[in-house]
């Protein structure tokens, strides 16, 4: 390669890496600024303040029985004797407010700085997640670019995968937010109570945790594309993997048996569930992508 092609080349990535940086920073600073404090006040009510409902052995528990059966009864009221159901309607809610009192469990921050670096951190992960769309521009340019002659990537393919790439983070995302973490969270806090010990959390460590593993089961769910791109790329093929279809799976479940945080075999399969679909998706996926590699 001439040195004036390749001095060229790195000019050009030069350009594109500040572009990036100028998207990221930008991210970051406006997440900083205007995000962290939603999205940490979310992850809170949705899997910290939901986690007291299940201390249904102690005192807590009881008294939310107790409110909700005043709100039947106060429905069952509700048509014969407005008043006496409203009186008891807000009973129910005095009580429920006595039960969330008793609840000792809370998030802390165990050093001063430790808020900040929280956001700090999630701040960056979203300006990576903002500048994603440009990286992956770039990156469509480069294969055209450079792998003309070798991959036929058209724009349409091109707007497929990263569509793909979106929905399949976002399926994976969604999973270990609303059924996987709850699980864990669940069992964890019920497994503190029943010991006679509180259960407080460092607001970093639950938060950060909560994040990365959201993350981690987002890019997960990325398998069916990985393998359809595997197949068009020729380094396998549907066939292959169809035939080590059962020894796939051994790994898959090896795998969920370390990424799940409850130690039961129930959580492991329903963690491992989910990979066996996204191996079977996957086939489907390969199976298209052969199509489209023979037209």
């Amino acid at each position: 390669m001439p040195l004036e092609e390749f001095t060229l080349i790195l000019a050009e990535l030069r350009r594109k890496l500040i572009y990036i940086a100028a998207v990221f920073g930008a991210g970051a600073v406006f997440s900083f600024s205007y995000l962290m404090n939603q999205v940490i006040n979310k992850i809170k009510h949705d899997l910290f303040y939901g986690l007291q409902q299940y201390d249904e052995s102690g005192p807590s528990g009881q008294l939310v029985d107790i409110s909700n059966s005043l709100d039947l009864i106060s429905k069952e009221l509700a048509i014969n004797n407005s008043a006496i159901a409203q009186n008891l309607t807000n009973i129910s809610g005095e009580i429920l407010t006595i039960s969330q009192s008793l609840n000792t469990s809370e998030l802390v921050y165990l050093a001063p700085l430790e808020v900040v670096m929280l956001k700090f951190k999630m701040s960056l992960i979203f300006g990576i997640l903002i500048a994603s769309p440009l990286i992956l521009y770039y990156a469509y340019r480069g294969i055209k670019g450079r792998f003309r002659n070798v991959i036929h990537v058209n724009k349409l393919l091109m707007i497929s995968i990263i569509l793909a790439f979106i929905v399949l983070f976002l399926i994976g995302a969604g999973y270990s937010y609303f059924y996987m973490l709850p699980l864990f969270l669940r069992f964890v806090y019920q497994d503190a109570i029943n010991t006679g010990v509180i259960a407080n959390f460092s607001i970093y460590e639950f938060i950060y945790f909560i994040v990365m593993m959201s993350i981690i089961l987002g890019l997960s769910f990325e398998l069916p594309l990985v393998m359809a791109l595997l197949v068009r790329l020729g380094v396998t093929s549907r066939q292959t993997l169809a035939h080590y279809r059962k020894h796939a799976y051994v790994i898959l479940l090896i795998i969920a048996a370390f990424i799940t945080p409850d130690p039961t075999m129930f959580s492991q399969v329903m963690v491992a569930l989910p990979f066996v679909v996204l191996y079977e998706v996957s086939l489907l996926f390969m199976g298209f992508a052969e199509k489209i590699k023979v037209t």
